[in-house]
Formats: structure tokens, C-alpha cells, sequence
């Protein structure tokens, strides 16, 4: 999911899956555009019989006279057996044409291939080419909603004619949503909202817990984050707050000059900077740890306050020389307190659509922890005011909401109190975003027993040592965790699949008598 505004400036979301799912729309853009991260993700292009294909979606499910757009979708039908199930992906707030290889290479494809049946990767309206109109404007984002993007699915569920293969209506086809992230709320929420025609539901990493003030995003990096990275980085931060909260300016001028920054005119966009490398442990994979091995590595050999301040003044100053060496100056590039910067007037910035999400209905805000709560590792200037600020500048102060409607969502879904029949729950053990989910240390308790489990007819895996949605590889490199996870997956889906024909067998033969 997409980490949001972090650095600059919203969104680790929710790309993370794509990245950064609430942190920094602004620092992402910077960061993608100059190809900062190593261990960018690169995908490999679909076989062109998978698609793109298109189907004809309503603007607005509430009024059909507003027309339709073309949503983008791939199909796999290479397993289907009569009968089979199909799996439905819908690849969240990004471009999806970096997730259609999951249509031949993911866990939903390889549980396609499992059941016999086909799997399907859609475009989320407002992203990619699933365009509703010219560019990301106020007029054109009016309808990207939680209730429109569930209605898209059930449509597509109910009417969507794939190439060379007729399927039997649901729910005498089972359709399973799969998803991560974001898209793994929507996965949950689909079979709360739809079970006549969601037969199962697998969300993967799902904060279906939306909050406001969201500073437990940073817990399990502080958790499970190397020990020596950890105190490097929460000793740098006590010393920044305490000069950045004391009315001292010349101390401030010399702390930002000394971390590259030095005509960083705003505190907060300051230590939004200072929280970039924190995205990157969302970033690992089951193959790279591109938080250890590209930001904690500068602190080896480091052991007391002054050299943590040299390496990490010496990361974010090289960081932000990339990101703003086109820039006049690092206000420019940085600056989010200038409603007329160009970072909210570009109505193409691929950015909005998400940020529009989280600035209207969702929040995620990611923000330094309360100062009663020892040990941070982000600035207390880094607080919510500063990501909610940033939403009028880009849309209007009359476009959206006062603030994002995030306690309608937990009441509408019920949040993490969600209770879902054949739905398996996965999570990663050091997934930031686990905080805000069914299995989060937090929530209601389930029960531990195997009883208790699966009482509800569901299963809850919370993987050891993993991150978001890690689930989804099938790669040699994973783990047995994952590998087994995977068989239990199937084995589970299987097993609802079988007890349901025989349910529907029975009764048919006790109509027929």
C-alpha cells in the first residue's frame, strides 16, 4: 500500500505494495523519478494472450446516465476445468500493468492453476488506463470511492465476457478475491458486502482498521529493525526534536544545513525528510532487506551520538541532492506549505488519485509517536496537521471533506472487528501495516486456540519474519513459511470448495424427492 505523504510528501501505499501506502506522494515522485532505490521492483511483460482487455464500467453505479470507461483487466484461462473457480486480483492504487504478470507468476495464479481455474487481474478505477476522463481533476475523482470500486468488482463478477470461454453465472461459479494491501481490504470487503456472488476471500496484508493519527505504523521497524539501526536512528531523533521544538533558530538553521537542507524553511517538511529511509522496510522482499543493506549499513562502525548524526546527515543529504538537483533549491523541491507549488497544481501527477483516497475517506496519517511514548524514531513535528493540510492545496477546500471520513469506513466495514465466513487471513509478523489489521496486536482477540480459529469458518496466518503481503511470491528464494502457507491455502479453499458442492448436491437431491 502506499505509504501516503511521507516524503513530500503523502505516499510504503498505500505502493508500497506499491510502496509507500499512506507516507509521501511528493518524496515518491521525487524518488522514482531518479531511480534512488536499488532494488526497484522490475516486472517482465504479460504474453499478450492475457490481455489487456476492457470492459465497458459505469462512471457512476449510482447513475448510469453518467456513461462508462474502459477498465483494464488480464485473464488466464490456461487451467480451467468446468467447474473451476476464478480468481479475481484487483491491483489497487497503481498502474496495474506491473502486477498483469500475476495472471502466470503469484499466488493467484498458482491457486488458479491449483483448482483448475482461471484468475483475473483488474485495474482499479482512476489508475492506469481505467481512466474516467483527461487527467486526475476534482471532476474526474468525484466517483473513485470504497462503494464505487466494490460495485466495479460485482460488475465485473456479474457481467464480464472473458475471450474465448463462457463461465456460468455466480455463484454457480465460485469467484475468490484475492488481495493485498489496500487491495486486500477490498478483498474482505467484497465478501462482506457481496457473499452471494464472493464465494471466498484471501486478503493478504489488509488495514482494514483505518485511523487517523497512525503513528504505529513505525512499531515493528522499531521492533524488529536491527538493534544498533534502531538506536542510532531514535538517539538522531531525540536530539532533532529537541532542538526543532525549542525557539531557538540558528541551532535549526545549523541541523537542516548539516543534513543537506539548509533553506528548508518549514520544521515538519524537515522531518518528513528525515523519515524517508523508514519506507524502505516496507520495500524488503523475501530477497532484498534494501532497509538494512541501503540505509542501516551507514551506521556500522558507529557508536556514539555525533558519528549516528554524521552518517545519517550524510544519507539524507545525498538523498535529497538526487531527488532536488533539478530544483533552485531544496525549498523549492521540498516546500509543501506553498498552496501554488506545482507539486499541487500538476492535474497528471499519477499520485493524486491515491492521495484523493486518503484525503477524502481513509487518513493512514503516518506520524511521530505522542511524546509520553519513549524511543521515536520519527520527529513529533511530523504530525498530522502537516498531512492534512496538504489535501485542500490539491483539491479544494470545498472538493473534500473537513477531514477524511475514516470513522464512516470502520463502521461501514466494520474495521478490524470484521468477522467474514471462508475468508483466510494473512499477515507478515514485521508488516508495518499488520498494526491496523485483523491479527494486529491491538484488535480483538480471536482466540488462540485452533478452535477458536476457525470457529468462523476462516483461517488467520500470520507469517514469521515477513513483510507486506509476501504471500504472493512463488519463487524459488521463498520460504517454507510461505511455501506453506501457500499448500494450506489451497488445501483450505479446497476443502470450502468441496463441503459447498456437497451442500448444493444434497439439496438438490432432497428438492428432487
Amino acid at each position: 500500500m502506499r505509504s501516503f505523504f511521507c516524503i513530500v510528501l503523502f505516499l510504503a501505499s498505500l505502493h508500497i505494495s506499491h510502496a509507500f501506502l499512506g507516507s509521501t506522494w511528493r518524496l515518491e515522485e521525487l524518488y522514482k523519478k531518479n531511480k534512488i532505490h536499488a532494488a526497484s521492483e522490475v516486472t517482465s511483460p504479460v504474453d499478450k494472450k492475457y490481455g489487456p482487455f476492457y470492459f465497458d464500467q459505469p462512471v457512476d453505479h449510482s447513475d448510469i446516465s453518467a456513461g462508462t470507461f474502459k477498465h483494464r483487466y488480464w485473464a488466464n484461462t490456461d487451467w480451467y476445468q468446468a467447474g473451476g473457480p476464478v480468481i479475481l486480483y484487483n491491483a489497487g492504487e497503481a498502474d496495474a500493468i506491473d502486477r498483469a504478470v500475476y495472471v502466470t507468476n503469484s499466488s493467484m495464479a498458482l491457486l488458479a492453476e491449483q483448482l483448475h481455474g482461471v484468475v483475473i487481474v483488474m485495474e482499479h478505477r482512476c489508475y492506469g488506463e481505467s481512466q474516467l476522463g483527461t487527467d486526475y481533476s476534482v471532476q474526474y475523482l468525484r466517483t473513485l470511492n470504497t462503494e464505487q470500486a466494490l460495485d466495479d468488482m460485482a460488475n465485473i463478477i456479474k457481467k464480464v465476457k472473458l475471450p474465448n470461454l463462457e463461465l456460468p453465472a455466480a455463484p454457480e461459479t465460485k469467484w475468490i478475491v484475492y488481495g493485498g494491501s489496500y487491495s486486500g481490504n477490498l478483498a474482505a470487503w467484497m465478501r462482506y458486502r457481496y457473499p452471494n456472488i464472493v464465494f471466498a476471500a484471501v486478503p493478504s496484508s489488509a488495514p482494514v482498521q483505518m485511523k487517523y493519527n497512525y503513528y504505529e505504523y513505525f512499531y515493528p521497524i522499531r521492533k524488529y529493525g536491527p538493534k544498533h539501526c534502531i538506536q542510532a536512528i531514535e538517539r538522531v531523533i531525540t536530539y532533532v526534536d529537541h532542538i526543532l521544538f525549542s525557539p531557538l533558530q540558528e541551532p535549526k538553521r545549523r541541523l537542516k544545513e548539516t543534513f543537506g537542507a539548509k533553506d528548508l524553511e518549514h520544521d515538519d517538511d524537515f522531518a518528513n525528510l528525515l523519515s524517508f529511509p523508514l519506507g524502505l522496510w516496507q520495500a524488503m522482499t523475501p530477497t532484498s532487506n534494501p532497509f538494512e543493506t541501503e540505509f542501516c549499513t551507514v551506521f556500522d562502525g558507529m557508536h556514539n551520538l555525533h558519528e549516528y548524526i554524521e552518517a545519517y546527515a550524510g544519507y539524507i543529504g545525498n538523498i535529497t541532492e538526487k531527488m532536488c538537483h533539478e530544483y533552485s533549491s531544496v525549498n523549492e523541491c521540498l516546500d509543501s506549505h506553498d498552496p501554488k507549488a506545482p507539486m499541487y497544481t500538476d492535474l497528471k501527477s499519477s499520485s493524486r488519485p491515491w492521495v484523493w483516497q486518503v484525503c477524502t475517506e481513509y487518513a493512514y496519517w503516518q506520524t511521530g509517536a505522542p511524546i509520553w511514548i519513549p524511543g521515536n524514531i520519527v520527529s513529533r513535528k511530523l504530525d498530522t496537521k502537516w498531512y492534512q493540510r496538504q489535501c485542500p492545496f490539491l483539491f479544494g477546500e470545498h472538493n473534500i471533506p473537513v477531514r477524511p471520513q475514516w470513522r464512516y469506513i470502520n463502521k461501514e466495514y466494520q474495521g478490524w472487528n470484521l468477522k467474514l465466513n471462508r475468508t483466510f487471513w494473512i499477515d507478515g509478523e514485521y508488516d508495518p501495516w499488520r498494526t491496523l489489521s485483523v491479527q494486529s496486536d491491538w484488535a480483538p482477540k480471536r482466540g488462540n486456540s485452533d478452535y477458536h480459529k476457525r470457529q468462523e469458518d476462516a483461517r488467520y496466518v500470520v507469517l514469521p519474519q515477513s513483510v507486506h503481503h509476501w504471500d504472493f511470491f512463488v519463487s524459488d528464494y521463498v520460504s517454507d513459511d510461505i511455501r506453506q502457507v501457500q499448500k494450506d491455502l489451497f488445501t483450505t479453499i479446497s476443502g470450502w470448495i468441496a463441503e459447498a458442492d456437497a451442500d448444493a448436491e444434497n439439496y438438490n437431491d432432497n428438492n428432487y424427492h
